[in-house]
């Protein structure tokens, strides 16, 4: 009889240990499986991966003349900037007197004549100040006749009310005669408003008949 129980439980720790390495086995095989399913994620991913980049490397290849091309123009846009901000100045200034001498030449009353122009600017480091008298503005020194005094005063007058002048200043007006017509020769200086910065031209004579 004590035999018996012995066999049964020999048989049934050898089910149980064969239980227990089924048990192990089927683990195994679920983390194998799990093992597989990540590798296999991954290397979808990575193949994903090496196609986007195989992609983009094409992309590039492409787009890599449209680069060279921006980068020679960004080097020639370098190269001419000092060109361009020196032209665009000169553009400026040349609008700055333009636009000053035709308020000039807009402000003479009839039978009114200007004989000779010329401009000044202030000395090179010098802050030009509207309104200034101590010739800290750019100005222009003009000459003419006209029939009269009261002609002359009507110059000023209005080269007073011209926006971009900002005064006037009469050195003399004097009586004369051209032929038998009297007339009275004038000269004045005209001070300007000087818009951004200080203009660069200066010291050129302009003549009017």
């Amino acid at each position: 009889m004590p035999s018996i129980n012995m066999i049964a439980s020999r048989r049934a720790d050898k089910l149980r240990r064969e239980n227990n390495l089924r048990n192990t086995v089927y683990a195994i095989i679920a983390e194998i499986g799990v093992v597989v399913l990540v590798l296999s994620f991954l290397s979808i991913r990575l193949a994903a991966i090496t196609a986007h980049i195989s992609e983009l490397d094409g992309q590039i290849v492409k787009l890599q003349p449209t680069v060279t091309q921006i980068q020679k123009l960004q080097t020639e846009t370098a190269r001419l900037m000092p060109k361009v901000l020196t032209l665009d100045g000169a553009k400026k200034d040349t609008l700055f007197w333009y636009n000053n001498i035709f308020a000039v030449a807009n402000s003479l009353p009839a039978k009114t004549w200007l004989t000779a122009m010329s401009s000044a600017i202030p000395p090179a480091g010098t802050t030009p100040v509207p309104g200034s008298g101590a010739g800290t503005d750019p100005t222009l020194n003009v000459t003419g006749i006209a029939t009269s005094h009261a002609a002359v005063g009507d110059t000023m007058l209005r080269m007073n009310q011209q926006p971009g002048l900002d005064h006037v200043d009469l050195a003399f007006d004097q009586a004369q005669k051209l032929g038998k017509i009297d007339t009275v020769a004038f000269q004045m200086t005209i001070h300007l408003k000087p818009e951004a910065g200080p203009p660069v031209m200066g010291g050129t004579d302009v003549k009017k008949s």
